[in-house]
């Protein structure tokens, strides 16, 4: 249970974080300059965006993930009934 929702969480939060990553590039570009130019900015842009942001990100979903099973497997032995014999 641990390894299937820290993974989960972490891929999730991964993707997240690139794609806000790359609409926010995107914007960057198509609202400050031309066509053309937007374009150009945003094919090398994206390459040293992503060497930049990647290990960052990375590194936080990880830790985020953990974290999120972690809670998980707290809150699993928390709700078990438990007999008294």
């Amino acid at each position: 249970m641990f390894e299937i929702i820290a993974t989960r969480t972490a891929r999730t939060l991964y993707a997240l974080v690139m794609a806000s990553g790359v609409l926010a590039l995107a914007w960057l570009c198509l609202a400050n300059f031309s066509l053309w130019v937007a374009v150009m900015a945003f094919c090398v842009g994206l390459p040293l965006l992503a060497l930049v942001a990647a290990p960052l990100a990375a590194g936080g979903s990880l830790v985020l993930g953990i974290v999120a099973g972690l809670v998980a497997m707290v809150v699993s032995a928390v709700r078990q009934p438990r007999s008294d014999g």
